[in-house]
């Protein structure tokens, strides 16, 4: 079997960092070749735009990619022009540019200038997609590096509390605002009723459940697979379909899936289970903030301040971690004022 029968196997060295964070912007000829080519196909999901030399990309186009392929000829003031904008607006994309006939002295500066490679024009897959392949793995090895980014978990006061609902509209509001960076994912841990794929509207074919079940297999392909894009500019791994027992999952599963997204992104925000375990009490203790979601019913302030207690007593900080978000407060005329001082006022002697 020569090389190329087994170029893929074990993730072929290092599999496409994230599914989905791939964009090839060529022309039309060249996008219909590369769609039929397996060796693309088996990198996993790429978007694929066709676009004339002078034409801008549409602003979604970039939105939480990685790694850019894009048609460039040097002889064109618009192509270079936009190949200049893209390169300045997004510092951190691995850019390769595909071009024809490319000397080695443009090779040279377009690498001094900050583009990862230079792909050959036209395309011959297996080459293109070993070159992916090399940006992704340099690209890994800067995520590996980079910080954890910060940990806002939603927990619900009682069932209809709304916690799914404030987090998704976070989410989408923190992605609006952080539209540069490497963009929001909100995981769903809620394993025995997270809705939060169908309140974004986007379907689940591999869910954290698959994530959690798959212990020291978990690799990057896999974590790629589960995160979707939503049409409200953040990112989410949804909770699996079936119900799952919350003693099956333990600290170091929950960890690792979350540690390596919190590498790729700029906010992650996660939704937990009403239940608490072991797991969901030490990811309240690494949060850097908690939403604690009520509404202002007798019932919802209660159960409130009774999971403020439990964590005050495992040593979150109510001062500095949590924050109160009072749902439908302001929608039926009720003022939220006393909710709030009920929920956060002195405990009685």
């Amino acid at each position: 079997m020569g090389n190329m029968d087994n170029y893929f196997d074990t993730s072929s060295r290092v599999a496409m960092s994230r599914a989905g964070e791939l964009c090839i912007v060529a022309g039309a000829d060249y996008i219909a070749a590369l769609k039929a080519a397996p060796a693309i196909a088996n990198l996993g999901h790429a978007s694929m735009i066709a676009l004339n030399l002078a034409d801008p990309l549409p602003d979604e186009a970039l939105l939480n990619k990685r790694i850019l392929v894009i048609e460039v000829d040097p002889n064109d003031a618009a192509s270079l022009r936009r190949l200049r904008d893209i390169r300045e607006s997004y510092g951190d994309l691995k850019i390769i540019a595909a071009m024809a006939r490319a000397s080695v002295s443009l090779v040279r500066t377009l690498v001094r200038q900050g583009i990862c490679d230079v792909a050959e024009l036209p395309f011959k897959p297996e080459e293109l997609a070993a070159q992916i392949l090399d940006a992704s793995s340099l690209d890994l090895e800067a995520i590996n590096a980079l910080p954890l980014c910060p940990l806002i978990l939603a927990i619900r006061s009682v069932g209809g509390s709304g916690s799914t609902s404030v987090l998704t509209h976070l989410a989408a509001e923190l992605a609006d605002l952080s539209k540069s960076g490497p963009g929001v994912c909100l995981v769903d841990l809620d394993l025995q009723g997270g809705e939060a794929a169908a309140y974004a509207g986007v379907p689940a074919p591999v869910t954290v459940g698959a994530l959690i079940e798959a212990g020291e297999r978990l690799d990057d392909e896999l974590i790629s697979s589960a995160i979707l894009e939503t049409r409200h500019g953040f990112s989410l791994i949804a909770a699996p379909e079936a119900i799952m027992p919350l003693d099956a999952v333990n600290n170091e599963q929950i960890e690792a899936v979350l540690t390596s997204l919190r590498r790729r992104f700029s906010y992650g925000l996660v939704d937990l289970p009403a239940n608490w375990t072991n797991w969901s009490l030490s990811m309240a203790t690494s949060a850097d903030r908690i939403l604690v979601v009520a509404d202002s019913s007798i019932a919802s302030l209660k159960q409130a301040r009774r999971r403020i207690d439990l964590l005050e007593t495992i040593g979150v900080n109510r001062d500095s971690n949590f924050q109160f978000p009072m749902n439908r407060a302001f929608f039926d005329g009720t003022d939220v004022q006393p909710a709030v001082d009920a929920l956060l006022g002195d405990r009685p002697a």
